[in-house]
């Protein structure tokens, strides 16, 4: 029984097999009957849409280009008109730490001519000197971030000096190593 199932069961065909196969077949095949009849009639029965009908989105993309474009010029338009209003308060901002850097300045700057006022006068010449350096930077990076108010680093430098002075009216310099 097992020799019949065998026989009945088709074996693998191989590669080499399986091209001599296709080898051995005519090169053309002619059908039973005409398909081209056929073929027609069938693209008959769906014609082809023409060519505008697939485009019925351009009117749409031309539309919303157009409004993208007039929305940008809009927001430039407005763009433009606002940094005057952000100059002015900015130009605030800079009055305004102006005020609060001298209001704790001026009382310090007097408290350090009273405190070293011992000194000789070569050690006071020189940290005068020092201080009037300080006080030209910072008058000039405050004219600076008036100029540029958007220039973050400018109001950053401007209160680093602010800073350096206040240190440099701190000092004790007659008591080397103490603070006011």
């Amino acid at each position: 029984m097992t020799d019949e199932n065998h026989s009945n069961a088709k074996a693998p065909i191989d590669d080499l097999e399986l091209a001599r196969l296709v080898r051995d077949l005519e090169p053309e095949m002619q059908p039973d009957r005409d398909l081209w009849v056929g073929v027609q009639r069938r693209i008959l029965d769906y014609p082809q849409k023409p060519v505008r009908d697939q485009q019925f989105w351009m009117p749409y993309a031309v539309a919303a280009s157009l409004l993208v474009a007039v929305s940008a010029l809009v927001l430039n338009l407005v763009q433009m008109q606002q940094p005057a209003a952000f100059n002015q308060g900015q130009l605030t901002g800079v009055s305004e730490i102006r005020q609060e850097y001298l209001q704790v300045r001026n009382p310090m700057v007097e408290r350090f001519n009273q405190v070293n006022s011992r000194l000789d006068e070569e050690t006071r010449t020189d940290l005068y000197e020092n201080l009037e350096i300080l006080d030209r930077a910072w008058r000039e990076l405050e004219y600076q971030v008036q100029v540029n108010p958007e220039n973050v680093r400018l109001r950053e430098m401007l209160i680093r000096i602010h800073e350096q002075e206040l240190e440099l009216l701190k000092k004790d310099f007659v008591h080397a190593g103490t603070s006011l």
